[in-house]
């Protein structure tokens, strides 16, 4: 397998991941767990964009990113139709701290993967 064949698997598999997790936020908790997951799946969408080779029109990848962003894109229309219905934070004690853990995780996961993509820049 060449590395770029690598490159484009990992890609469409985060991709695939960051549109499954956009579209799940709607059955979120609270506000401040849907806007968690959608701004991490829009964070691993625009990584991804800017890291993976896309190619062209002509090449499989560029399509499985574009099915992911219109994941996003109905995801966000999902949740601004039940915003106005969900709290700002959730009322159990431990639904809150599953959120936090929730957001904290995927601002970690963020950071690593940025900081993925900007060590190898550091050596060239």
């Amino acid at each position: 397998m060449n590395p770029e064949l690598v490159v484009a698997i990992v890609g469409a598999a985060l991709v695939v991941w960051a549109g499954y997790s956009a579209l799940r936020a709607t059955r979120s908790a609270s506000r401040m767990d849907m806007l968690g997951r959608l701004l991490s799946a829009l964070t691993f969408i625009l990584i991804v964009r800017l890291v993976a080779p896309f190619g062209g029109w002509g090449d499989w990848f560029v399509w499985v990113w574009l099915v992911a962003v219109f994941a996003i894109i109905v995801a966000v229309y999902r949740a601004a139709s039940v915003w106005a219905d969900q709290s700002w934070r959730a009322e159990e004690v431990r639904a809150r701290r599953g959120e936090a853990l929730r957001i904290s995780t995927e601002a970690v996961l963020a950071v690593i993967v940025a900081g993925a993509l900007v060590i190898p820049g550091l050596f060239l």
